[in-house]
């Protein structure tokens, strides 16, 4: 199986607020994230802080059949430890990793990512942006991160504020880049000013 895990404990201290129950359009910023992960993928892991509450931040998708809740006790000593708690006795073949605060990924993009798994033989799998416009931008790799079932030992033991960072340098030379002409791969809701209507699904 192919599924994804979305972190949703970080503490989003710029934004001033619990940026993840933000409006966004008809939604909120994880109502909007988390349809575009569960219309893609067969299954769906959320990870949030131990005292969350989970309807409050799930709202409609509470209830969806493909969605997990998890809680990461040790999500106040980062996000590696929110990664680490949604990959615990994980059985997919691929794992996908996504930020909950990243509504805007289109969802050709990650039909297009699980179509890519699908075929790769690389352990790691990123979006890269490719297009004419970029070359400006700071950073052109982005989320969701692919993981093969190989490395789930390694990400299981992530501690700190690393995430998937420390994966992706170690084995750098592994990655397979999906590339694709989609800004929402690289785009965060860091402050107020980040939120607009994602589109259509």
């Amino acid at each position: 199986m192919i599924g994804c895990v979305v972190l949703g404990a970080g503490f989003g201290r710029r934004f001033g607020a619990d940026k993840r129950t933000q409006s966004l359009g008809a939604q909120t910023v994880a109502e909007a994230t988390l349809q575009r992960y569960c219309q893609a993928f067969a299954s769906v892991r959320l990870v949030i802080r131990e005292a969350d509450d989970a309807k409050l931040i799930t709202g409609a998708h509470h209830q969806r059949s493909n969605l997990q809740i998890l809680r990461a006790p040790l999500a106040h000593l980062g996000m590696g430890h929110s990664l680490s708690a949604g990959f615990m006795d994980l059985e997919w073949r691929w794992g996908f990793v996504a930020l909950l605060d990243m509504p805007y990924v289109q969802s050709t993009t990650l039909q297009g990512l699980i179509a890519h798994a699908q075929a790769s033989r690389s352990k790691l799998i990123q979006p890269r942006l490719h297009n004419t416009q970029s070359a400006h931008l700071e950073r052109l790799q982005g989320h969701p991160i692919g993981i093969h079932q190989d490395l789930f030992a390694h990400v299981r033991a992530s501690t700190g504020d690393q995430g998937a960072r420390r994966l992706l340098q170690q084995y750098a030379a592994e990655i397979d880049y999906f590339d694709c002409e989609d800004a929402g791969v690289i785009q965060d809701i860091d402050r107020p000013a980040d939120l607009r209507d994602p589109g259509p699904t």
